[in-house]
C-alpha cells in the first residue's frame, strides 16, 4: 500500500527586498536656428498687369499692379535682405528690374518687358494663430510697364516669373 505523507512546511516570512535606485539628471540642450517662411495662405502670389498699349507707354509712370507678400520669422530673426530678380536695390520704379514676359504658345517666344520692384511694409508680432509669436514682415511687390514703347510686341497673352527672396 501506499502511504500518503504530508509534510507541513513552516511558512517563512521573508521580508521583500527593497528596490534600489539611482537617479541621474541629464541636461537637454537645444539651439534654435533662424527660420522664416512665406505666408502659406498666399502660396501663389500673382501680379496681373493691365493690358499693354505701346502708344500709351509714356504715360506709364506708376505701378500698374501689386501683390503683398508676408514672411513669418521666429522671434528674434531679422531680415537682412530682400531681393527681387536678384537685386536688393530694386526698391523704386527708377531702380526696378526688367523682366521679359513671353508670349504664350508662340514659337521663338516673343517677349514684352515689364518692370518689377518691391517696397518694404511694416512688421509686427503675430498675436495668435499658426504663426503666434512670430515676427511678420510685409513686402509689396509692384509691377508696371516701361515708359519706352514696345511696338514690336505681338498681340496676345504673356506670362513670366520673378523670384522674390528674403535673407535672414
Amino acid at each position: 500500500m501506499f502511504k500518503v505523507v504530508t509534510a507541513l512546511l513552516p511558512l517563512l516570512l521573508v521580508p521583500s527586498a527593497l528596490a534600489a535606485s539611482a537617479t541621474a539628471t541629464i541636461p537637454v540642450n537645444a539651439t534654435t536656428q533662424s527660420a522664416c517662411q512665406f505666408d502659406t495662405a498666399n502660396n501663389s502670389p500673382t501680379i496681373d498687369l493691365p493690358d499693354y498699349e505701346a502708344a500709351l507707354a509714356s504715360t506709364y509712370v506708376a505701378d500698374q499692379a501689386q501683390v503683398s507678400i508676408s514672411v513669418y520669422c521666429n522671434k528674434g530673426t531679422p531680415l537682412s535682405a530682400r531681393k527681387i530678380g536678384g537685386s536688393a536695390l530694386a526698391t523704386t520704379r527708377a531702380s526696378a528690374v526688367t523682366i521679359p514676359l513671353a508670349l504664350d504658345g508662340v514659337a521663338n517666344n516673343p517677349t514684352v518687358n515689364a518692370l518689377v520692384w518691391y517696397t518694404v511694409g511694416g512688421s509686427n508680432t503675430v498675436p495668435n494663430g499658426a504663426f503666434k509669436g512670430a515676427t511678420r514682415y510685409v513686402s509689396v511687390v509692384r509691377s508696371g510697364w516701361p515708359q519706352a514703347a514696345q511696338f514690336s510686341t505681338p498681340t496676345g497673352f504673356y506670362s513670366g516669373t520673378v523670384d522674390f527672396t528674403v535673407e535672414f
